[in-house]
């Protein structure tokens, strides 16, 4: 039977669509792969993490990944919050190098930039970190696990979801040049701020007018300093200078990957007390 006039052209255009799609399957197979930029960053991805690239930004990065238990809270309840690191295998890891005299450091955070908290919990002989925990408002918030191992830093992160009331998110605070705490105030003195490029972030301590010149040793230096940066809480490792500047100075290096607005958390001691001051700095491109 012949087949309808309008079958056959649709019979004759398939065919020939197929005659065309095959000439070129066989051109790409004689052809190079293109390399891509899409392509070049899974390689990356699937390699170590540059050291343009922040860090706390997933809970796997560099052959370690993090894993928290319990990641959900009731607000007001008391609770130890454990974790460990892992290879890539899955094996715990149990030793660390001493960072800051300490093998571990716990920083975590309400995911607005509020609530911060600076925690060394212990480890015990299988690789399990544990500290308690009590969060005095919902949310959610960013744990960060801050190391060094076989000689090198990590810093990896995971969030913890806070029940039991409202949760108002907002943005970081405006930019002060001036905190205040517990009688103490915390003057930050930096020059231009300019993405990927050396910064020196100085900060002068005084109390009832006074410098304070007998600030205590904190974690092997004159004080401690984390930074985040708005929107993801990239974290940001700085590194306090040794320098001769006056006594109630703690002066920190630091450079800031992106443009953007960044919060910026002080720890100091004096007295035999750890003091925390906050500060927003924007940087610029």
């Amino acid at each position: 039977m012949d087949t309808p006039r309008p079958y056959k052209k649709i019979a004759l255009f398939v065919a020939a669509l197929a005659v065309v799609f095959g000439a070129a399957a066989a051109l790409g197979s004689m052809a190079e792969p293109a390399e891509t930029e899409e392509t070049g960053m899974e390689e990356t991805m699937e390699g170590h993490t540059s050291e343009r690239e922040p860090a706390g930004l997933g809970v796997a990065a560099d052959g370690y990944a993090v894993r928290f238990a319990p990641t959900q809270f009731e607000r007001g309840e008391a609770r130890e919050l454990r974790f460990t690191i892992e290879t890539a295998g899955g094996a715990p890891v149990t030793e660390f190098d001493e960072l800051h005299e300490r093998r571990m450091h716990l920083i975590v955070v309400r995911r607005d930039g509020t609530r911060f908290r600076h925690l060394h919990p212990e480890m015990d002989a299988a690789g399990t970190w544990s500290v308690p925990v009590r969060f005095g408002e919902a949310g959610v918030y960013r744990a960060f696990a801050d190391f060094s191992a076989d000689g090198e830093q990590h810093t990896l992160a995971g969030d913890l979801f806070v029940s039991g009331g409202e949760f108002e998110s907002r943005p970081f605070p405006a930019p002060q040049e001036v905190d205040s705490t517990d009688g103490y105030e915390v003057r930050l003195a930096t020059g231009d701020l300019v993405a990927g490029e050396h910064s020196e972030l100085s900060f002068s301590v005084s109390r009832g007018g006074r410098p304070v010149e007998d600030l205590q040793p904190y974690l092997g230096a004159k004080g401690h300093l984390v930074a985040l940066r708005e929107g993801d809480l990239a974290f940001l490792h700085v590194h306090p200078e040794e320098t001769e500047d006056a006594a109630d100075e703690i002066v920190f290096d630091a450079t800031f990957p992106t443009a953007g607005r960044y919060r910026l958390y002080l720890q100091f001691r004096h007295d035999g007390v750890v003091q925390t001051v906050e500060f927003t700095v924007v940087v610029s491109r």
